[in-house]
């Protein structure tokens, strides 16, 4: 254990947003972490899964929930595209555990969620921000061209016979487009680097960005590659997220571990994550 504390001690000593280096990666990049992350989900599956269910469950309990007002279903779109990389943290730990050759659980993947719970909420806050300006442009947009009709009975109808339609849809879809675009950015690697070094949640999303800017192509292609993943999930009904949104956590661990330069190896005492370390010695 007295390596992993020497680890922390060090990390609280650095100012990572002058130290985080980022890798300029290849062309085959985004292959080579979906390769890597269908590894991961194969050594073990069935623990995969259970994060990829669990999402997907929340998922039909959305859709129940507001299956009464369809056009709800751009928000749950949204929801589900922003909170991924929250959702996925288990998925980062299991693929941590398994660079460490450390045996993964479930448990200690809601453990890792503890590990930075500062960065975490911050981060979990700037997401929901956005979420809920999404939905609100959304409604403005809809109020704009529909005026304000009851949302729970003959929405489709409505949306069908206005000549507004497509030119509502057009700018649905390049506000959609933006919203995606800065999730994106600001998320790619920003999670992975909060459960594995210490860092604040500006710094871990000004990084991310920073991926994005030195390698706009590939990371770009790599977020196609995740909406088109996640997307065939939501083609299955919820069933088919169950195994690509793990894949994509898997995946997206390895792209943070090539992306940001870092020449330590992970360690089983580096798996051995402790919980709230921000409270050490504050306890009687």
């Amino acid at each position: 254990m007295a390596a992993q504390h020497s680890i922390l001690d060090e990390e609280q000593e650095f100012d990572y947003s002058q130290k985080i280096v980022i890798r300029k990666v290849d062309s085959s990049a985004p292959m080579r972490w979906l390769g890597k992350g269908i590894k991961d989900f194969k050594a073990v599956p069935l623990l995969s899964l259970s994060y990829g269910i669990l999402y997907a469950a929340i998922g039909l309990l959305l859709i129940w929930l507001t299956y009464k007002n369809p056009i709800y279903a751009f928000g749950l779109v949204a929801v589900f595209y922003l909170l991924g990389p929250i959702i996925a943290v288990g998925a980062y730990c299991i693929s941590r555990h398994l660079e460490a050759g450390v045996t993964p659980s479930f448990g200690k993947g809601c453990k890792a969620l503890c590990y930075n719970p500062v960065g975490i909420v911050g981060f979990s806050i700037v997401i929901g921000m956005l979420i809920i300006f999404w939905l609100l442009i959304t409604g403005t947009l809809f109020a704009i061209h529909f005026g304000s009709p009851n949302l729970g009975d003959g929405i489709m109808e409505t949306l069908l016979a206005n000549e507004a339609s497509m030119q509502f849809a057009g700018l649905l879809a390049l506000v959609g487009l933006s919203f995606a675009i800065v999730s994106f950015m600001i998320s790619v690697i920003s999670i992975p680097l909060m459960t594995h070094r210490k860092v604040d949640v500006v710094t871990a999303m000004i990084t991310s960005v920073r991926a994005v800017k030195k390698n706009p192509v590939v990371m770009f292609t790599w977020a196609f590659a995740i909406v088109a993943l996640i997307g065939l999930g939501f083609a299955f009904f919820f069933v088919g997220v169950a195994i690509t949104l793990p894949i994509v956590g898997h995946a997206s661990w390895h792209a943070y571990r090539e992306l940001v330069v870092d020449d330590r190896i992970i360690t089983v005492d580096d798996c051995d994550l402790p919980t709230f370390p921000f409270m050490k010695n504050k306890l009687v």
